[in-house]
């Protein structure tokens, strides 16, 4: 399935003029779409990590400007987020150009450049990129995968279902009712608790942007396939280990753009000598 981008499905004329609702509406449109970019090696939108420091929208032109944790991050990884980002706000409606800025970061100029000119990561640097991103890519979102299978796995096994109950079920097995997410297992219509469905929601989310309708619920790899019924506790440790990495790597990226910015805000007033 394509990335809900959550934009209002309403549209700017090619020409009139742009009212401040038009701005504050596309604004508001960008900001949902943003929220959908992942920071791929911590699998946590890009705007609860920090990121997005300033979206603003000129004329049918929205323009972001985001800063990493560290001056230092790699460049293949901020590569995939700015590219996902450029791509993403490019598809809204009302949208005539997008223009990403990165501050704050050791190559800056050269990735802004080539962000903004529609380039990719090879492009951009040639020879000095031991490979394309998407192989790396590809393994992040593999380790998301599994990290969110932890989750839902977790969360359903309060409920009495276990793991081997789960392999049995398909992904028409989890639906929305209402408000309510239900989970059918064994004979059981099982109503899960807000928390517990935001568990359910992520993984089942994940699997929704692979494309997946239908088939097995559960999956151990981005083809599809379904863990081995015979190592069901060799994939219990491993999604857990990849859940464990990926929140604790989250947490510290937050703490250390915390920092950062405090630092840069206390130096800022020192400079100004207020």
């Amino acid at each position: 399935m394509s990335r809900d981008d959550g934009a209002s499905g309403q549209s700017v004329r090619p020409g009139s003029a742009m009212t401040t609702e038009d701005r504050e509406r596309l604004k508001a449109d960008a900001l949902r779409a943003l929220s959908s970019v992942m920071d791929p090696e911590l699998d946590e939108p890009i705007t609860e990590l920090g990121f997005v420091k300033n979206v603003s929208v000129v004329d049918g032109t929205v323009s972001v400007d985001l800063v990493m944790s560290t001056f230092w991050c790699s460049p293949n990884f901020v590569y995939m987020m700015l590219e996902d980002a450029r791509d993403t706000l490019s598809r809204l409606s009302g949208i005539q150009r997008v223009r990403i800025t990165l501050e704050g970061h050791h190559d800056a100029p050269r990735i802004n450049e080539a962000i903004n000119a529609g380039r990719s990561f090879l492009e951009c640097y040639g020879s000095e990129a031991q490979a394309d991103i998407a192989a790396l890519n590809r393994v992040f979102r593999e380790k998301a995968l599994r990290s969110r299978l932890h989750g839902m796995i977790t969360a359903t096994a309060k409920y009495g279902v276990p793991i081997d109950a789960l392999l049995d079920m398909r992904l028409g097995d989890i639906e929305l009712e209402g408000t309510r997410l239900l989970v059918r297992s064994e004979g059981r219509s099982i109503a899960l608790d807000p928390g517990d469905a935001g568990h359910v929601f992520r993984y089942m989310s994940f699997l929704r942007k692979l494309g997946r309708n239908g088939g097995p619920l559960l999956i151990w790899d981005l083809e599809g396939n379904p863990p081995d019924r015979t190592e069901l506790k060799a994939v219990l440790n491993r999604s857990r280990s990849a859940r464990l990495s990926l929140g604790f790597n989250a947490e510290l990226c937050k703490a250390l753009l915390l920092a950062r910015m405090g630092r840069e805000q206390s130096e800022g007033l020192d400079s100004t000598g207020v």
